[in-house]
């Protein structure tokens, strides 16, 4: 009986996927809501933007965890033997250079090299790399249809619910566990005396959350497919889990509630535009003006931008160097989440609590295959 409810729980995300997907469309018309989602812009963020930006990471972790004897030294050898090769870079570099930005080109230039040495690696081991690929373009392709429906009905259920209704009760939990003082005023006040690079440091390191995940998701699925979409699923099970705490108790942030907010928050931070659109997206769907659907997250509380790394850090505790990494990053995103005025601090334990909640239905993960290759 326990094993038949461990594998319920373990796959309830796919019942959950099917059912958002075949209620959205009635949904959206019920409510009277656009119907056009922006495909192109949401392709290009998801799998051109993030895809790419994430897979430095991705070898920035195996360099720092696996000995240099396995990674660097091979790697070398490998171009010193065939200087052609080391040419051919260098001239893809330039080639990029001449339509992009140094910057964009060197990025790529990086992405193209390393899955050019895991192809080389994967030759004579069991799993060919074409199939380690379509593992991670399975998993990837799965993880973006949950998340498109899950921006689909965050603007649904603020369609249905006063997006705010419970901001100020949270508010007042704050203001209890902080000795009478809220997140907006404490971010504020810091402001008047952090110096701008540590607020800058602070709103880079929130905003790399995503590729952070990501690159922990690459390292999941190219290890095993199984492992993969268990990742991607346990995101899912995060992400459901929120929409329906968001239905129950909708709350959107602090600086809802912070008097002459964007006049008063440094503009030079990526932040300021991110909570300035998030406004005018609220209102929006609540007006009825809303062009396009899934247009923002919206959702408080709970907070997925910890969930998600929480979950990260789980799936990559077989490496302890990545599992430290995770740790430390962690903390400071707690630290950028709070003082960029993003969430609640009830928001931060309540983001924990459903990541390990999302952890313990889908079960344990498998060990990946990259512990052995």
């Amino acid at each position: 009986m326990n094993s038949v409810l461990r594998r319920l729980f373990a796959n309830l995300h796919y019942a959950g996927t099917a059912l958002l997907a075949i209620l959205a469309v009635p949904a959206i018309r019920h409510l009277h809501l656009p119907m056009h989602i922006n495909w192109g812009r949401m392709l290009v963020f998801y799998w051109v933007s993030l895809g790419s930006r994430s897979v430095p990471y991705a070898l920035a972790f195996c360099l720092l965890t696996f000995p240099v004897g396995r990674t660097v030294v091979p790697f070398l050898e490998r171009y010193k033997k065939a200087k052609l090769r080391g040419a051919l870079t260098l001239a893809f570099l330039i080639l990029l250079c001449v339509r992009l930005s140094f910057a964009t080109a060197l990025l790529l230039t990086i992405d193209a090299v390393f899955l050019i040495e895991l192809a080389e690696r994967a030759r004579g081991q069991s799993v060919p790399f074409r199939r380690k690929l379509g593992w991670v373009a399975i998993s990837a392709a799965y993880l973006f249809v949950g998340i498109t429906l899950v921006l689909i009905y965050n603007d649904i259920i603020i369609a249905i619910r006063f997006p705010v209704s419970y901001d100020s009760l949270f508010n007042r939990i704050d203001m209890r566990i902080l000795n009478g003082r809220g997140i907006s005023g404490i971010a504020h006040a810091i402001f008047s005396v952090a110096p701008r690079s540590l607020l800058s440091f602070l709103d880079f390191a929130y905003f790399q959350m995503f590729l952070v995940v990501g690159a922990a998701f690459l390292i999941s699925a190219y290890g095993s497919f199984r492992r993969g979409l268990q990742f991607a699923g346990t995101c899912l099970t995060a992400y459901y889990l929120a929409l329906l705490v968001f239905y129950i108790w909708p709350t959107y942030g602090p600086y809802i509630f912070c008097v002459g907010h964007l006049e008063r928050y440094p503009t030079y931070l990526t932040t300021y535009a991110f909570q300035e659109a998030g406004i005018t997206g609220l209102r929006a769907i609540t007006q009825g003006q809303s062009q396009t659907l899934g247009s923002g997250y919206y959702i408080a509380f709970p907070s997925l931008h910890i969930a998600l790394p929480v979950i990260a850090m789980w799936f990559l505790r077989d490496w302890r160097v990545m599992f430290r990494l995770l740790l430390a990053y962690n903390l400071v995103i707690c630290a950028a989440i709070l003082i960029l005025e993003w969430h609640y601090a009830v928001d931060l334990p309540g983001g924990i609590a459903v990541g390990a909640l999302a952890l313990a239905m889908v079960g344990p993960d498998e060990t990946s295959s990259l512990k052995q290759n």
